[in-house]
């Protein structure tokens, strides 16, 4: 458990670098209200905005969540990250036959309005991205291409990377 826990928190690090930190005193009403609605009881650890999007990254029964919202308060979803190691046997066997050749970068649980739970499966081969999603039973609901990003590399003498990280959509 406190290695799902360790990888949880790292998830949410490395996604937490594409968004602006905001101070929550900044944070709409709407946004708040619809949070504290959604999670009772909940600490926000980090509040985050990108474009008109608002990121609570917040622990949740252990785990290291991150939920989105509109401007206008509207809960747009939620995600907790999942060890590659604890990729469902049957979406890696589908992942394998179906898109060959391609690398599964990370796999999460997202909450939709619409949708519910579904895992989403972030795969990539060369600039060809794409997430797959999943029923949580492992059942292939449907792809779509995605950005992919590009990583970057660290020099051995510099002790901190840079953390700006270009996109490249396909």
């Amino acid at each position: 458990m406190k290695k799902l826990f360790a990888l949880s928190i790292a998830v949410v690090i490395v996604s937490a670098s594409f968004g602006q930190n905001i101070d929550e005193s900044k944070i709409p009403d709407a946004v708040k209200n619809s949070f504290n609605a959604k999670f009772a009881n909940i600490k926000v650890s980090k509040w985050e905005k990108e474009d008109t999007i608002y990121s609570a990254e917040f622990l949740m029964d252990e785990s290291a969540t991150e939920a989105e919202f509109s401007e206008k308060g509207s809960w747009l979803n939620t995600e907790w990250g999942v060890p590659l190691e604890y990729t469902p046997h049957a979406i890696k066997e589908y992942l394998d036959s179906s898109y060959a050749g391609y690398k599964l970068k990370e796999i999460n649980v997202m909450d939709f309005p619409t949708d519910g739970k579904l895992y989403v499966a972030e795969i990539n081969k060369k600039k060809d991205c794409q997430k797959v999603y999943f029923s949580l039973k492992s059942e292939f609901k449907k792809a779509e291409k995605d950005a992919c990003i590009k990583e970057m590399k660290c020099s051995k003498k510099k002790k901190k990377c840079n953390n700006a990280n270009t996109e490249t959509k396909k």
